[in-house]
Order: structure tokens, then C-alpha cells, then sequence
């Protein structure tokens, strides 16, 4: 997953942010949607790509002036066996 936040200038009233809000809500594996005004943020797929997240938004009336994915920290035991040889995550510490 990664997690956007989306700069919608024209998004300002709640009835927009709703619309914003539904709109995101049909990408598939969209989660933690949140509007405020002139801002959206999502945590989609890894496979969502940018030109959907902006061809989805223009569908529901509104324009994009900025995309940026915000860092996100995941772990894995499987990639912990892997990379450090350990699989607890005390062991990481």
C-alpha cells in the first residue's frame, strides 16, 4: 500500500469533498480516504497508478495540481528472515 496525499484546488465545500471522497472510494483497494478543503489523501495499492487517481478525480469534476506519496515504513517477517536472518520483531530493536 502507499498512502497520497492529492491537491484539489477546486474541492472546497463538503459536497465536494463527498464527491472526491466516492470518487477515490471506486479505485479498487482504496482505504483510509480523507477530504478537507482543497486536500484528499488515500492509501491505495501499490499498483494504482498516478493517471488513475487523477483520471478518477476529473471524472467527478475536479482538478489535480499535485500528487505526492508520503513515506510509509511496512515490515514483513518474511522479508526480516530474509534480509536479517532473525523472524522476531524484538529482535529488530
Amino acid at each position: 500500500m502507499k498512502t497520497l496525499k492529492i491537491q484539489i484546488p477546486n474541492m472546497q465545500s463538503s459536497h465536494c469533498q463527498m464527491r472526491v471522497n466516492k470518487a477515490l472510494g471506486t479505485i479498487l483497494g482504496a482505504t483510509n480516504i480523507r477530504t478537507q478543503s482543497g486536500v484528499a489523501s488515500a492509501s491505495l495499492p501499490m499498483e494504482a497508478t498516478s493517471a488513475e487517481v487523477i483520471s478518477t478525480i476529473e471524472n467527478a469534476g475536479y482538478y489535480v495540481t499535485d500528487i505526492e506519496q508520503e513515506n510509509e515504513i511496512t515490515f514483513s517477517e518474511t522479508e526480516s528472515t530474509i534480509e536479517n536472518g532473525i523472524v522476531n520483531d524484538h529482535c529488530l530493536d
